[in-house]
């Protein structure tokens, strides 16, 4: 897995001009480095560049809101009963965002006993948010196990995603600069300026590409606004009272 270092390093090679000068706009008054001028906050350098670096981490997080729409990272945690249906919810959980993905009671069962969607939820109470199990009350003496989507971080996004996460980081980073420049007078002297327009038309262009391979890479559609859902069901196998079906017998099923 990669660090955030190792992400914002390839963002900031991604997203850098010819000159290996360009960063993102400041937040606050900063100090050229070439011309030791006084750089004002959202405004370009001297060299027509832009100069924080740790404003890449501001992308960075975004983007990994965005990415884990889609890819979100999995989460498990044993939880001993207390007698009741109600519970915590557990380290990690991110209210509007995470959901339950299953819940396996009681445990230790082969194959798993995982419970119907129905029978467990997220309850609003007057303090917060709970977990409720609707059709038991572990035990002190029993366990369950939770299973649960959580935000990525720079750390969890598996290495096969970690070049088309960049691209999604950087794209975002560019939407920034072309923005930037897009609200940039052209100056009047021609010598030794910027095409503060062109820039703007570049970086456009680079962001939307780059855009794109992150889609083309996790096969999100063009028209796609939302990830697909999941959902996770245990279907009976046999009629009741152990009767075989009568189009799909047992021995039928076990010979595919």
């Amino acid at each position: 897995m990669s660090t955030h270092n190792d992400i914002r390093t390839r963002v900031i090679a991604i997203v850098k001009d010819g000159s290996g000068k360009l960063l993102l706009l400041p937040d606050h008054d900063i100090t050229d480095p070439v011309t030791h001028a006084v750089i004002t906050a959202g405004r370009l350098n001297s060299q027509g560049a832009l100069t924080n670096p740790d404003d890449y981490d501001r992308k960075i997080t975004a983007a990994l809101n965005r990415y884990s729409k889609f890819r979100p990272d999995i989460n498990a945690i044993d939880i001993t009963g207390n007698g009741t249906h109600d519970y915590d919810l557990p380290s990690g959980w991110s209210h509007e965002f995470s959901m339950i993905a299953s819940l396996e009671y009681p445990m230790g069962n082969m194959p798993e006993t995982i419970l119907d969607l129905e029978d467990f939820g997220i309850y609003q109470t007057p303090t917060g948010q709970k977990m409720r199990i609707r059709t038991a009350a572990p035990r002190a003496t029993e366990k369950f196990r939770l299973t649960y989507t959580v935000l990525r971080s720079a750390t969890t996004v598996p290495d096969i995603d970690v070049d088309a996460f960049c691209n999604l980081a950087a794209s975002m980073c560019l939407e920034d600069l072309a923005n930037a420049f897009a609200q940039t007078s052209d100056p009047t002297i021609d010598a030794d300026s910027v095409n503060y327009r062109t820039k703007s038309a570049e970086f456009a262009a680079r962001a939307k590409r780059l855009f794109q391979l992150y889609k083309d890479h996790i096969g999100i559609k063009e028209d796609d606004t939302t990830p697909p859902a999941t959902a996770v069901a245990d279907f009976d196998n046999k009629y009741p009272g152990g009767s075989a079906r009568l189009t799909h017998p047992k021995w039928a099923r076990e010979r595919r």
